[in-house]
């Protein structure tokens, strides 16, 4: 199932997921299940949904 499938439309919505949100999409997920966690998709989606760039790009590299 694609995120979009769930709703899931901002970096704003995966930055204020919690462990339960987490483990409900992630459920979902078919294939790609536990990359949410193994690529730190909240932390990603937190400095994406603040607009900082320079930070995300320091942190994960570049898009």
């Amino acid at each position: 199932m694609q995120l979009a499938e769930m709703g899931v439309t901002s970096f704003a919505q995966i930055a204020a997921w919690d462990d339960a949100e987490i483990d409900r999409v992630d459920a979902q997920l078919g294939r790609f299940q536990g990359r949410i966690r193994r690529d730190n998709w909240v932390e990603q989606a937190r400095l994406l949904a603040a607009g900082d760039r320079a930070a995300y790009e320091s942190q994960f590299g570049r898009s």
